[in-house]
């Protein structure tokens, strides 16, 4: 296996990490280790007030059917389809684990340059147009001053900030 393919399957773990700590069953679990009760009181509107919402709808301008209908997109053109107890596909935990999956998706496809270069022109603008926002929306929104949820928050944002710096690069490439 390559570098690149060794920092594509890192990529790949993180997102992975960071979606089971955005995940409610998952989050004391992880190594941010949030109590559920930190977790709901920072991240479940329908339970504080003052939680910020984990769904890309609450920050966005466009309309939740809308953005619904081109995640779906998104996920069942690579043969994803969503189970009905699953999070909505809005859903933070679900956004970071579908770059979870493209990401993952590099490693088969290394010597296959068209391929590869479909799969990172996806993961561009899955960034661009969804999680990035979403990210950016959390963090700017997050009111908890809980440490474990301030550091997911925080991590997560750098991260994402990062990646959407490689894909923009890779794309101009």
């Amino acid at each position: 296996m390559g570098i690149n393919m060794e920092f594509s399957a890192v990529r790949s773990s993180v997102y992975r990490t960071l979606a089971e700590a955005f995940t409610y069953t998952r989050a004391g679990a992880g190594p941010f280790g949030i109590s559920s009760a930190d977790y709901n009181e920072a991240f479940d509107p329908s339970l504080s007030p003052q939680a910020c919402s984990l769904r890309e709808r609450a920050h966005a301008q466009e309309d939740q059917s809308s953005i619904f209908e081109e995640l779906m997109r998104f996920y069942e053109f690579f043969g994803l389809k969503r189970d009905e107890n699953a999070e909505m596909p809005d859903h933070l935990g679900v956004e970071l684990e579908f770059m979870h999956f493209l990401t993952h998706l590099e490693s088969p496809v290394a010597d296959q340059p068209d391929d590869l270069a479909s799969i990172r022109r996806a993961q561009h603008d899955f960034l661009t147009r969804h999680l990035g926002r979403l990210v950016k929306g959390v963090h700017g929104g997050l009111k908890s001053q809980n440490p474990q949820c301030l550091e997911l928050v925080e991590t997560t944002f750098d991260f994402i900030n990062t990646e959407l710096a490689l894909v923009k690069e890779r794309a101009q490439a």
